[in-house]
């Protein structure tokens, strides 16, 4: 039972959470200077990831997020594996249209738990509380925060949770929904029109 309640407390958390994104898209969907933190996390849950150093690259993928430095009010917590080479981060600076790097840079926070193994990043993060504690210092305001996750899994969900601010993403809890099955299923609950077919078929 215990249990139970912990884990309908966990997800009375995340809508509550979630439901901060809703004052925040205007600020997330266009060129503002509304104060604002973005925490990315390029987290990958993929088996096929056999080195770190494939690892981080994958995770670097995401540094064109860099770019919204270009708000003057925005800061970027971007949070990988292994550090990223400063020559990387000053590429992406100097892209910065009217920008100077240097200001852009004061705003830009790159934590990392120096680990190289395969694991997904969030795994990494969940497992080092200093480090989220760390990451949360760093949010000057949780509710004009959000959290940017490559993949939304269960994995990523909990961060939000410890980091105390919203998702850009999907709950997971509602996956199923996404597949044919789930489409099917929920058109016909609602009635509507959809093609002829079977739900859960397997090969």
């Amino acid at each position: 039972m215990s249990e139970r309640r912990v884990a309908s407390d966990s997800e009375t958390e995340f809508d509550r959470l979630q439901n901060k994104l809703v004052p925040l898209w205007k600020s997330i969907e266009r060129f503002n200077q509304d104060p604002q933190t973005i925490v990315v996390v390029p987290s990958m849950s993929i088996e096929a990831i056999d080195s770190g150093a494939v690892m981080q690259a994958y995770e670097e993928r995401f540094l064109f997020l860099l770019l919204l430095l270009r708000q003057p009010r925005a800061r970027l917590i971007y949070v990988t594996s292994q550090t990223i080479l400063p020559s990387i981060i000053d590429y992406y600076l100097d892209l910065l249209p009217g920008v100077i790097p240097s200001h852009a840079r004061q705003r830009l926070f790159l934590p990392s738990p120096m680990d190289g193994s395969v694991r997904p990043l969030s795994d990494k993060l969940l497992e080092r509380p200093r480090l989220i504690e760390r990451i949360r210092s760093l949010i000057m305001d949780p509710d004009r925060a959000h959290l940017v996750p490559f993949n939304t899994t269960n994995r990523e969900k909990e961060l939000a949770l410890r980091l105390g601010i919203p998702m850009y993403g999907a709950d997971p809890k509602f996956f199923p929904l996404g597949t044919k099955s789930g489409c099917r299923k929920i058109f016909m609950e609602e009635n509507v029109p959809h093609p002829f077919g079977a739900r859960e078929c397997w090969q």
